[in-house]
């Protein structure tokens, strides 16, 4: 018996944040989808998707492959320029030592 109360307190809960978020909705900026009308938008979208969602999902339903991490290193290895660049980072690091002897010596 003490378990109707708890559901009732929390289905009253769950109104209470559902009626919050759409009075808080209409303070949102103009152009701006309401919380509800983003609710309602994908719970039609789960019986139609469109064609990106249709997308979506079938590159989620393909398996997975099982590839060693050295066969991934290797299709992914890129040639060029690294992100790192040492004598960039030498000469930054050279005038900022500078601009503290400065600084310190003014």
């Amino acid at each position: 018996m003490t378990l109707v109360p708890v559901v009732l307190l929390a289905l009253l809960a769950a109104a209470a944040v559902l009626l919050l978020a759409r009075v808080g909705s209409e303070d949102a900026p103009a152009g701006e989808e309401s919380l509800w009308d983003a609710f309602r938008r994908g719970w039609r979208a789960r019986r139609e998707p469109d064609a990106e969602q249709a997308e979506a999902a079938a590159a989620a339903a393909v398996e997975p492959q099982d590839v060693s991490l050295a066969d991934f290193l290797r299709a992914n290895a890129r040639e060029g320029d690294g992100y790192l660049h040492v004598e960039e980072l030498t000469e930054d690091l050279q005038r900022a030592a500078h601009t503290l002897r400065v600084r310190r010596g003014a």
